[in-house]
């Protein structure tokens, strides 16, 4: 559903022209007419001949401006024209450009300046931002089962991003969430804290453009892996290097909450460089993490992406464990527990490659709308080897094929899946986009079929329709129950009432026993 989403809105863009105004040691300034429509973590582009090439990440933005770090290899000067995509009425100024490169949403090496040069060009600094999003969501789920399976569940977050505050060096970050069971509200208006959570809750005071400090919850993307950490974090930048480090504490994994006996401290390093025709990044970090502040776990975290050579990305991650408790006994070790690795192949915008390697541990969610067969399937194909080809032979049609390959030691047997899909953008006479796909799954838990046809357009101008069907078999291992399952969704959105987004999405499981439904209403509000 997500890539059908992709395609038909891909028809409902305008484009936003903008030109640098600034440049400084950590960011790079794009002044706009106005920058509706344009939000943080957003991608600005630079145009190449026919090509629009992914160059800088927003991190920071204004009613008529932006501001983020460079993600291209190209040199970006005062006054480069930058475009920004945003849903809207559809004014291409040329029908046949395609994005041919994937934004790597990873910092830039740019000159750094000394405190003179900064203090000598404050009054250039743009004016505080203030961006976020509240959002209300209603989550029903109904079965012809027991009622004990009947609910409704309500969640609203709150993300807020206040830069810069009253033109000082003070900024503020949080994104909040409150989610609970209707029928659970006598016990949750009692016990308010087993329903919030706080993914992040930080402020960061910048000294200059290079040097900052974040107190409180912060998830930093350099040493994202280690996750939000509840404590001090500190960093600079100097000739293409960042340093950085961070003590405080991991929070609960129930809940999210804050325990301060989960104690944990360390270090990085990070370097950005010019390479051939591309870059290179690298990050390498040391941390001790203790449980009642023994230590629980030391490790090393190493990552590394470079585009060295044309068209090509290839990213490497690992950790490096080096301590463990054997017999009671506090013994040294140097363990490799966590390996990715990818490499992503666009010769040109007809044809890409995709490869990669994932021996990472599964992933336990704190909040997700994954179904059952969903699940499934993703905890049957993330590990191990992949790869992924995908073909456009022609305007506005897209092909795709990828096979997976998996054999670990607790797995009876290797574990094979594949599958392919078509997808046919803004079919001539109904102007909808349509995907059919297939999948495989061939291992000793399960083996399965999964069949999937989707179709989006949109109905008038700002209001989107999209409808689902999905048949899933999986004949599982002796003693549980064989699933076949035909599944039918259908979901609306608008964005007529800017800045808020309607969202309304069912959708209805069958098998020949019994059968459920799920309604997902959503009300979000931007700012």
């Amino acid at each position: 559903m997500i890539t059908v989403s992709l395609f038909a809105k891909e028809e409902m863009t305008k484009v936003l022209e903008g030109t640098v105004s600034y440049i400084s040691s950590q960011n790079i300034y794009v002044k706009f007419k106005n920058t509706e429509g344009i939000e943080t973590g957003d991608t600005l582009f630079i145009k190449d001949k026919n090509n629009y090439l992914p160059a800088i990440k927003v991190d920071y933005r204004s009613s008529t401006s932006c501001a983020g770090v460079s993600i291209t290899s190209k040199k970006i000067e005062l006054n480069t024209l930058l475009y920004a995509f945003v849903p809207g009425e559809i004014s291409y100024t040329e029908p046949e450009a395609e994005i041919t490169e994937t934004a790597v949403i990873v910092p830039a090496v740019v000159p750094a300046v000394t405190s003179a040069e900064i203090d000598t060009k404050t009054s250039l600094e743009p004016v505080p931002t203030l961006s976020g999003r509240v959002s209300i969501q209603s989550y029903s789920n109904f079965t012809n089962q027991s009622t004990s399976f009947d609910y409704q569940r309500w969640r609203y977050t709150f993300q807020l991003n206040a830069n810069r505050i009253g033109g000082s060096g003070f900024s503020y970050s949080q994104y909040l969430s409150f989610a609970y069971r209707a029928n659970d509200w006598n016990y949750i208006s009692s016990n308010l804290e087993d329903a919030f959570r706080v993914y992040n809750l930080g402020i960061n005071y910048a000294f200059n453009d290079v040097t900052s400090l974040w107190l409180g919850r912060h998830l930093n993307s350099k040493i994202s892996n280690v996750g939000p950490i509840d404590g001090l974090q500190f960093e600079t930048s100097f000739s293409g290097w960042s340093v950085g480090a961070a003590v405080g504490s991991r929070p609960t994994l129930n809940n999210m909450g804050w325990d301060f006996n989960l104690f944990e401290y360390g270090a990085y390093v990070y370097r950005a460089d010019a390479i051939a025709k591309g870059d290179m990044f690298n990050t390498l970090g040391y941390f001790t993490q203790t449980n009642d502040f023994k230590t629980d776990r030391r490790f090393i975290y190493y990552q590394h992406s470079n585009s060295a050579i044309e068209n090509t990305r290839i990213f490497f991650s690992t950790e490096i464990d080096l301590y463990k408790v054997v017999n009671s006994q506090s013994q040294s070790e140097f363990s490799l527990t966590s390996l990715y690795t990818s490499i992503n192949i666009r010769p040109s915008s007809l044809f890409s490659i995709f490869i990669s390697y994932d021996a990472r541990k599964n992933v336990i969610y704190y909040e997700t709308f994954k179904s059952f067969s969903d699940s499934v399937y993703e905890n049957e194909t993330r590990q191990g080897f992949r790869t992924r080809l995908t073909f456009k032979p022609v305007k506005n049609l897209y092909l795709g094929v990828d096979y997976g390959y998996r054999f670990r030691r607790s797995d009876p047997k290797p574990a094979n899946n594949y599958g392919g899909y078509l997808t046919y953008s803004q079919i001539p006479g109904i102007e909808a986009s349509a995907t059919a796909s297939f999948n495989r799954i061939n291992s000793s838990y399960v083996n399965g079929d999964i069949w999937s046809f989707n179709l989006s357009r949109p109905i008038v101008y700002g209001v989107d329709l999209w409808l689902g069907y999905r048949f899933t078999t999986y004949q599982f291992r002796e003693g549980i129950p064989d699933m076949n399952q035909q599944s039918a969704s259908v979901g609306l959105s608008t964005y007529l009432l800017k800045p808020v987004l309607l969202h309304f999405t069912y959708e209805g499981n069958f098998e020949s026993t019994q059968s459920s439904g799920r309604f997902l209403a959503n009300l979000t509000y931007r700012f």
